[in-house]
């Protein structure tokens, strides 16, 4: 998979999750992938020099609809020092599905539809294809 198509997804699925940015009083949505752009900042000036991230904006993406799907598939999944050591994207997501349960699930379920994201991981500042494992 080329880098290309991988951001041709993620760029995909924020697109499938616009009519969310305007729920409530603010834009929760653009509020993650601040956070997530500045957590991506601080990854790559501490990564080792000669490797290249990918850029900030993408990977900020990918968190902020990975974080969606993670809240609309595990909605009860916090235990006390999950939400110490969490992300503050990671808890606006699950908020958001919190706020507004049966718009959003079913928004990010139309986007699964569309859009496989479980065929990308995040490894080193890089969007990644995903390996598959092979039985012998």
């Amino acid at each position: 998979m080329t880098k290309n198509q991988i951001k041709s997804i993620i760029n995909g699925a924020m697109s499938e999750l616009y009519s969310l940015r305007h729920l409530g009083n603010y834009d929760v949505l653009e509020e993650m992938f601040e956070y997530e752009k500045k957590q991506q900042r601080i990854m790559n000036n501490a990564a080792p020099y000669g490797i290249k991230p990918d850029p900030v904006a993408m990977v900020a993406k990918y968190f902020v609809v990975k974080h969606l799907i993670d809240a609309v598939e595990n909605p009860q999944h916090f235990r006390p020092r999950d939400i110490l050591h969490c992300k503050k994207s990671y808890l606006l997501a699950h908020a958001l599905v919190d706020s507004y349960p049966e718009r959003v699930t079913a928004k990010v379920q139309q986007m699964c539809r569309d859009i496989d994201l479980s065929v990308l991981d995040y490894t080193c500042g890089e969007i990644i294809p995903r390996e598959t494992e092979v039985t012998a």
